[in-house]
């Protein structure tokens, strides 16, 4: 009614009055007051009839009026500076109007969330009645531009909070500054300071929502600190809680991402927009980021793409991960916060304890990290930067239960390994940006990350063994639960094949940006420079990798309550005792130095250029640019050296800790522990390998040959050019883009003849001449290719309602062929007798991705949502295929008999489909102190046409979060279900091991904070609180083949904020 109420008082006057234009002056004197009751009191004094809107006239003031004057000049006067003036007169009937106002105006602020603060990114701000709209920038900041001169009602939006309404009056050929000040949706039964604390806590949800309700693409984005505290502020630590994905580990760590289920080769890892650099230890022969390379140290937030567009690199199929870095322009306010602690974990003491090295080391470590952020110059420069440090011990123990298909069908252990596995972990990281803003229209900005990570582990890879895959030494009547070993030479031993490394990883990224934004261009000029390495250190740091010790011909018992179990009972019944250290002989050629380095660089630039245009009622934006992008990459991870132990005397036994106890401590493992078996120092190895070089007798023609197989270096070039136009029409938004990218390779390629050549030759197969001779004395080619491709993109959003949101999108990429296949050598493992064969003709996945979703949103920050992709591919590079000689450039001859395998385009396209279902939930409707209470969780499903190795049918996340107060509590857990872990090649009478799976987990999680004053908190986080073993199975969950626990890590943190 309010909108089409007539005031009735304003039609009460008199009809048969005389016009206006026939009146005598009369006498005014009429106060500024509301226009309504001013144009009321007018109506009565000058007998006329004036119409006017209600909703016009709402929260105008008039004008004074005083003297006498013509009613005609009063009028006049009361109305001066309204912006509403006479639009018609019908003899006594004067009907009133907003001023029509020749030209157009613009509206600029910012827009801030008064109860954090925080200036609020892509709040939505519109001219109500039009069709002008825009989104607030980083910093809140907005112009609205081509507005009509004359009153304007600005409506802004913004999930969870109130939405903000005002009236303006926009000057022609003006700027008018309008801030907006918006504050919390309002809930009954709570304090202000209850309000602002919840509604703190759910701001970041909140500026996710907005950021995937504004998004073209298929966007998910979560605020950094949106699952509170963080062990050790990695970024696979915060990703494991987000809807969509799971995760990889490489035992305790999480090492890569799978969006939506998809193969982590699928995804590609962006700071800023700017790429990442990939070497990393998970995964030195591929393309993929690692978890090992960045931190969530100064990350704002982190947005997953599920489909891309024109404007991102077109080669990641999964979708692309942006980590978006903190911004001084966010706040109001300057921010300074710092954090301390301390990290321990299950395996932790107080006391220093006897480590692998025969010396004693803290298991405790401090923690760390500080923030500030800040602006100057008038608001012109802004500063922002954090750092941390963070270090932990954990111990990872497994044992291993390795089964061998007989051909007789009979199924036995064949040995057994117990694993002690200290580690060290360290990891030091800082972020910063700097913005300078050199006009209204034009700022510079640059943006950096620099991050070490370090870990050094004794793996003590020690085996009871009793059998091969082919043949059982174990007595008859021998089961999987009681085994009985009879000695038998070297068939029946305990050895050690230890694996102790040091690898550091530093990283570091810089991306500068000049960008200039006016009513109609938004240009963008980018740099970016990327370097990661990763560097295996152990002669440099005092140790060997490796240096085996073995007990043969030995008798034995192991006894267990079922084939599930890890807790074997030992005993030794013939030969030397296997709990004197000096009964363990060195074994031939092993003991190892495996110093390596991998290092890529990548550099570029970007050019965005953006045109915004009101066509009608449809509001577009045209988009084009280019970019190029260089990387370089090399290692030589592979090229070890090995010696054979030949001391004597004294020193015929390779030397082992006095002090450190070889034992399994994370679960019940038996009776293991009370056998004292030796723990190999490789510390005291390398020292008397300084002292007495001449006990170790060098694999001269081995370590020459891996020398020569294990230089690989890889430079590519990547041009790339784009055309898109994003629009919106009414509920409508639409996107589209066309890329080309042009990709120029490079490759250091071995040379290599054959073992027939080599012998035709004269040389003998085992010697350096030979050697050389096979590998053309190390000479190596530079290999040169390129190739072009086209993608298209796009999608569409529908607001079928506020909260009901329909979106589709799809885009094309490729994946490009991994390092190895490009510039790897070939590899012959004679007791196998596989040759394995890189693929440098290998062709790139051509892949589509098409994604829809269906999202309802509820405030004040929550959403339901159920999506669904399907990924086709073209040319799926498949490893481990078994190819004919001729296909290698190779005669049947050259290795007779053996077996080779290569990596290779499988025809036809190759299909997965994926669904995502997932719910978040404020519970503010909650009556009292539950309205804190805030519930989530996210299901996928992956659905691939065929096997695919390591890919979870199912996988989810889900949280519980209470937050009320001075307490900020959040239970999360991850899960994830079994998968195949074999090759596709092995069956289920596969002699070792059968087929492997690795069985379904259920991670939990805590982490949890309480305000004691207005600046301090208090905060806890635990990992794995549970402490869930990882295990894998054979063929059958009866039949477990790894039984791993890790600990559960903990934090405890005094934080303050200033």
């Amino acid at each position: 009614m309010r909108h089409t109420l007539r005031y009735s008082l304003l039609l009460s006057a008199s009809l048969c009055v005389p016009t206006l234009a026939s009146a005598r002056p009369l006498a005014f004197d009429l106060p500024a007051q509301p226009l309504a009751a001013a144009v009321v009191s007018y109506d009565r004094l000058a007998g006329v009839q004036v119409i006017l809107d209600g909703a016009i006239a709402q929260g105008v003031m008039s004008q004074p009026v005083r003297g006498m004057m013509e009613p005609e000049e009063a009028l006049s006067r009361m109305l001066r500076g309204t912006g509403i003036s006479v639009a018609s007169r019908d003899g006594s009937v004067i009907t009133l109007a907003p001023a029509r106002a020749a030209g157009h105006g613009t509206i600029s602020g910012r827009v801030v969330n008064t109860a954090t603060g925080q200036y609020l990114r892509n709040a939505e701000i519109h001219v109500e009645n039009t069709n002008i709209a825009t989104y607030a920038d980083e910093d809140g900041a907005f112009r609205l531009a081509d507005v009509p001169a004359g009153k304007a009602n600005i409506v802004v939006r913004y999930t969870g909070l109130k939405d903000a309404r005002a009236t303006v009056f926009v000057a022609a050929g003006k700027t008018l500054s309008h801030n907006v000040d918006m504050i919390p949706l309002p809930f009954s039964g709570a304090s202000n300071g209850q309000v602002v604390t919840v509604t703190g806590v759910r701001s970041g949800e909140a500026a996710a929502l907005m950021k995937r309700r504004l998004s073209m693409n298929a966007v998910n984005a979560i605020d950094a600190d949106n699952f509170g505290a963080l062990t050790m502020g990695d970024v696979g630590e915060f990703m494991k809680n987000m809807p969509g994905v799971s995760l990889d580990y490489t035992e305790v760590d999480a090492s890569a991402v799978r969006i939506g289920g998809l193969d982590p080769k699928y995804s590609l890892f962006t700071l800023d927009g700017a790429r990442m650099a990939t070497a990393t230890s998970n995964n030195n022969a591929g393309r993929q980021n690692s978890f090992e390379q960045m931190s969530i140290t100064g990350i704002s937030r982190i947005e997953l793409n599920n489909t891309l567009t024109a404007a991102m690199d077109a080669d990641a199929p999964g979708g692309s991960i942006n980590l978006v870095s903190k911004y001084a322009f966010e706040r109001r306010r300057r921010v300074l916060q710092a954090q301390v602690g301390g990290i321990g974990t299950s395996d932790s003491s107080f006391a220093p304890t006897y480590m692998s090295d025969d010396r004693k080391h803290g298991t405790i470590f401090p923690s760390g990290q500080a923030s500030y952020a800040d602006v100057f110059f008038g608001g012109r420069l802004g500063v922002a930067v954090s750092g941390s440090y963070n270090a932990n011990f954990v111990e990872q123990d497994r044992v291993q239960t390795d089964w061998s298909y007989l051909p007789d069908g009979t199924v036995m252990p064949y040995r057994v390994m117990w694993r002690p596995g200290p580690k060290f972990t360290h990891r030091e990281a800082v972020n910063g940006a700097v913005d300078y803003k050199i006009s209204d229209r034009l700022s510079l900005g640059i943006r950096g990350s620099w991050s070490f990570y370090d870990v050094e582990y004794y793996n003590q890879y020690t085996y009871l063994t009793f059998g091969t895959t082919s043949k059982s030494y174990a007595a008859p009547g021998s089961t999987p639960t009681h085994i009985v070993v009879n000695p038998q030479g070297t068939k029946t031993n305990v050895n050690t094949q230890y694996s102790h490394r040091y690898a550091g990883t530093p990283t570091m990224i810089a991306t500068p940006k000049l960008e200039y934004k006016d009513d109609a261009w938004d240009v963008t000029l980018r740099g970016a420079y990327s370097s990661s390495e990763f560097n295996f250190r152990d002669g440099s740091n005092g140790f060997f990798v490796r240096d085996d010790s073995q007990l043969s011909n030995i008798g034995f018992t192991l006894d267990r309550a079922s084939s599930e179990s890890p807790a074997y009972m030992l005993q030794q019944t013939a030969g030397q005792s296997w709990s004197v250290p000096t009964n363990w002989s060195p074994v031939q050629n092993s003991v190892r130095t495996s110093q390596s380095n991998a290092l890529d660089h990548q550099y570029g630039g970007n050019l965005d250029i953006k045109r915004k245009v009101n066509a009608g009622p449809v509001q577009l934006a045209l988009m084009a640019g280019g970019s190029i992008r260089t990387n370089e990459w090399s290692t030589n991870e592979g090229a070890y050296k090995l010696y054979n132990y030949t001391g004597s005397g004294s020193d015929s036994t390779i030397p082992y800790t006095n002090h450190y106890q070889f034992a399994i401590d994370g679960f019940n493992a038996g009776n293991f522990n009370n056998q004292n078996w030796r723990a190999d120092n490789n510390y005291a190895t390398w020292s008397l390998f300084r002292e007495h070089p001449e006990y170790f007798t060098p694999d001269t023609v081995g370590n020459l040959t891996r020398q020569y197989a294990n230089n690989h270096r890889v430079k590519e070039t990547i041009d790339a050019a784009y055309m898109e136009f994003q629009g919106q029409w009414r509920k409508l938004k639409f996107d589209f883009g066309a890329r080309y990218e042009g990709t120029h390779e490079g490759t250091l390629v071995a040379q290599t003849r054959s073992a027939a050549e080599v012998a035709a030759a004269g040389y003998a197969a085992n010697s350096v001449n030979g050697v050389n001779y096979q590998y053309y004395n190390g000479h190596q080619l530079w290999k040169t290719s390129d190739y072009g491709n086209w993608f298209l993109s796009g999608g569409l959003k529908y607001d079928i309602t506020r909260h009901l949101l329909a979106q589709f999108a799809f885009s094309q990429s490729i994946l490009r062929p991994d390092y190895g296949n490009m510039g790897g050598a070939i590899s012959v493992n004679d007791s196998t007798q596989i040759v394995t064969v890189p693929n440098p003709l290998l062709r790139p996945e051509q892949a589509t991705k098409y994604y829809v979703s269906l999202q309802y949103y509820v405030e004040p920050a929550g959403i339901f949502a159920a999506s669904a992709y399907r990924l086709d591919v073209r040319d799926l590079q498949q490893t481990g295929m078994t190819i004919l000689p001729q296909q290698a450039g190779y005669k049947d001859s050259d290795y007779s008999g053996y077996t080779y395998v290569s990596t290779v385009n499988l025809p036809g396209v190759h299909s997965t489909n994926g669904v995502t279902l997932e719910f978040d939930r404020q519970l503010t409707f909650l009556p009292g102190a539950l309205k804190g209470l805030g519930l989530r969780g996210s299901w996928n499903w992956v659905d691939p046409d065929s096997i695919r190795v390591n890919l979870p049918e199912y996988s989810a996340n889900w949280g519980i979060r209470y937050a009320y107060g001075p307490v900020d509590l959040q239970f999360t857990g991850n899960y994830q279900s079994r998968y195949r872990v074999s090759a596709l090649s092995n069956t289920p009478t596969t002699a070792n091991n059968g087929i492997l799976y690795h069985a379904d987990r259920f991670l939990w999680n805590v982490s949890a904070s309480y305000k004691v004053s207005r600046m301090f908190a208090l905060q806890i986080a635990g990992r794995n609180i549970f402490n869930a073993p990882d295990i894998v199975y054979s063929n059958t969950r009866r039949r477990v083949q790894l039984y791993s626990v890790y600990g559960s890590m903990w934090n405890v943190a005094l934080k303050g904020t200033f």
